[in-house]
């Protein structure tokens, strides 16, 4: 599925999947920079996600930016929700690949405006052996694109957008987000794990996506999206 194609009968701004009801894959409509598709991953029917093989092999070698908007959409609206995520490592990335997968909100039409709260699965608390400081501290972490991105976020408010985190590569963990305003709560497994008090496009309305970077191959399951 190329970036332009959008799969027909799709209209609904949300979709919502009781927590009980297994295993739902989230329903595709676009995708910008990666390939989508249904899988089966720990036992569940999930969507797997991961960067194109251009964009991948770009990252490598310099020719694309390390910060490009990189999603599946999944939805037209949101104000708050949750959705399950997992994520492993898929051997194509950098060398301090670690792991990047979440939900991507407040997307513009043309995916050059959003902002993004991902799990970074082997930065986090519950691998053995403990990954090494500072990288215990950054399993959890929120951006805005285009121009709050980490690299930014450590320099001007170290610590502050981005924390320790309960979760390891090759589980699923749920990543639930809360968002209200310029306030967004991000929930691990039912547990607090960040917050931020001034996202950077409160109340902007847009599409919803699933969000993975270099190196990593993401799958998603169980959607709740509610406006």
């Amino acid at each position: 599925m190329n970036r332009r194609t959008l799969i027909r009968g799709i209209t609904s701004l949300a979709v919502a999947v009781p927590a009980n009801a297994g295993a739902a894959v989230p329903n595709l409509i676009d995708v910008n920079l990666v390939s989508a598709t249904r899988s089966r991953w720990n036992g569940r029917e999930c969507l797997a996600v991961e960067l194109t093989d251009d964009e991948q092999q770009g990252r490598l070698n310099g020719s694309r930016s390390p910060n490009a908007p990189t999603f599946a959409i999944v939805g037209r609206d949101f104000s708050d929700g949750a959705i399950e995520v997992g994520a492993e490592l898929n051997g194509k990335g950098g060398e301090d690949a670690r792991g990047f997968a979440g939900l991507s909100f407040h997307i513009s039409d043309d995916f050059q405006i959003h902002e993004t709260v991902y799990l970074r699965m082997t930065n986090g608390r519950l691998n053995a052996p403990l990954p090494p400081a500072p990288r215990i501290d950054r399993a959890i972490q929120y951006v805005a694109h285009p121009d709050f991105h980490f690299p930014v976020s450590r320099e001007k408010f170290p610590g502050r957008y981005e924390k320790g985190a309960d979760i390891a590569a090759g589980r699923w963990f749920r990543l639930r987000l809360e968002i209200e305003g310029p306030r967004l709560r991000a929930l691990v497994d039912g547990a607090e794990a960040l917050v931020v008090d001034d996202l950077h496009y409160p109340r902007r309305r847009g599409l919803v996506g699933l969000f993975v970077d270099d190196g990593t191959r993401g799958f998603f399951g169980e959607l709740k999206i509610s406006s």
